[in-house]
């Protein structure tokens, strides 16, 4: 009985083999899969905000994310974050306090190019809040050269800002669906508007009120 195998071409993934009849069992592709648009989408949070939260930081950023995996190479994100601060001034008998919401989107690139799990990322963000702020002193402030005394107190300050960041990670599969991973990001202000008396001592989502800043994040992620 003769046997007529005919081999795969780039355009056809079967392999006929002709017994009498001919029999055409499918192969599946290598390549099927890396050729899929679509992987995946996640979504999970950062535990740096919630351990300085619990220890009773002046300052902190607890934030929530949500990131769709394209190819395995591209993760556009959306990040949503709650910024908290209660600092009392060192130079000025003042108190600072703000609390307002914080958005983020941008895009990470994942330069491993083996699909085994572990990704390294570099990516961009586009930050802004817009938030209010309060500037308190429980004593009056005194003008230095006509000694009047004057009060100190004001509340709901409006201000607002925009920055955009640089982004260098890590992440690996820990178990399953389950992923772990770390970043550290460069944050560049792009524009700011504060209150009349002064500006805000920190910018929800950013950092210590200035041009730049730094930044990092521990995540712990659910990918589907």
């Amino acid at each position: 009985m003769l046997l007529l195998p005919s081999l795969p071409t780039a355009a056809q993934d079967t392999l006929s083999v002709e017994v009498g009849d001919t029999v055409k069992v499918k192969l599946p592709k290598k390549k099927d899969k890396e050729k899929r648009v679509y992987w995946g989408t996640a979504v999970g949070g950062d535990l740096v905000g919630l351990v300085m939260k619990a220890f009773g930081s002046e300052w902190s950023f607890m934030e929530v994310m949500a990131r769709v995996n394209l190819k395995d190479k591209y993760f556009p994100v959306l990040e949503v974050g709650l910024g908290e601060a209660d600092h009392e001034g060192n130079d000025l008998d003042y108190r600072f306090k703000a609390r307002a919401p914080y958005f983020r989107a941008g895009m990470d690139y994942n330069i491993n190019k083996k699909h085994n799990g572990n990704r390294l990322f570099v990516g961009v963000r586009y930050g802004f809040s817009f938030f209010n702020y309060d500037l308190v002193s429980p004593t009056p402030l005194t003008d230095p050269v006509w000694q009047t005394s004057h009060p100190f107190n004001y509340e709901s300050l409006h201000g607002s800002a925009h920055w955009a960041e640089i982004v260098f990670g890590l992440e690996t599969r820990l178990w399953k669906f389950i992923r772990i991973g770390w970043d550290i990001r460069g944050k560049f202000r792009i524009a700011q508007q504060t209150g009349e008396v002064g500006p805000p001592w920190l910018i929800p989502g950013f950092w210590k009120n200035d041009t730049t800043g730094w930044g990092g994040t521990f995540k712990v992620l659910v990918e589907l």
